[in-house]
């Protein structure tokens, strides 16, 4: 017997139905948690002295520009394009500041700059930056863009430090930027449940950083998930 149309769509409409029922009906709600983490602003300080104590000051190469880009091999060498931290310059150190609302950092450099026009330019000064942090999500990271809002250099021509403080910036973006603060394996973990036989898997949903004099809030949302 042949059934009529509208009643074989009314039937498969049914079953559709029916199925995304069953299914929706087997699938668990994900379970969320909060926690917050404090981090003293003495930490990452502690963390820089110990970077300039056992390690090389972290340097990173300048971004050449159009017209500075056919040098010779010899020149680049003699005088290569980078700028490096400093632990200190001027009086002024490199640090971490957690201020009401924001994140700012005062950053002793040196550097130099292999210029087609001028030569070799070596310079000095401090950078006075923002942080702002931010969460992805996807990646699991809490990371900052770092941004250059001031800067003071010793020994330069005036015609070239809006030039430098340019160069800087585009290094910072380029070879920094974003600054990976907190990587997964900080922001994520699984835990073993033997008695259940199992384990979970604790991923941050969400990072909201409350920022006060001294002080970062890290306030988390974490999912707790089957891990397979």
């Amino acid at each position: 017997m042949k059934l009529p149309a509208r009643v074989l769509l009314f039937l498969s409409v049914w079953l559709t139905a029916l199925s995304a029922f069953g299914q929706a009906s087997q699938q668990r709600p994900v379970r969320t948690g909060e926690a917050t983490i404090t981090v003293k602003e003495q930490f990452f300080n502690s963390f820089l002295d110990a970077i300039f104590d056992n390690l090389k000051a972290p340097s990173t190469p300048l971004v050449i520009t159009e017209s500075d880009k056919n040098r010779t091999d010899e020149s680049a060498r003699s005088c290569p394009s980078a700028i490096m931290l400093q632990r200190e310059n001027s009086g002024v150190k490199t640090m971490v500041k957690f201020e009401q609302g924001k994140v700012v950092a005062p950053l002793a450099f040196s550097g130099a700059y292999n210029s087609t026009l001028l030569g070799c330019l070596q310079f000095q000064g401090v950078a006075y930056t923002e942080w702002s942090l931010e969460f992805d999500r996807n990646a699991q990271v809490l990371q900052a863009r770092i941004k250059v809002t001031d800067m003071r250099l010793e020994n330069v021509p005036s015609l070239v430090q809006g030039s430098i403080v340019t160069l800087v910036q585009s290094a910072i973006d380029a070879r920094i930027n974003p600054l990976k603060i907190l990587r997964p394996e900080q922001l994520s973990s699984i835990v073993r449940i033997a008695p259940s036989g199992g384990s979970l898997r604790l991923r941050a949903k969400e990072v909201k950083p409350e920022i006060v004099p001294g002080l970062v809030h890290l306030h988390l949302t974490y999912e707790f998930l089957p891990e397979k």
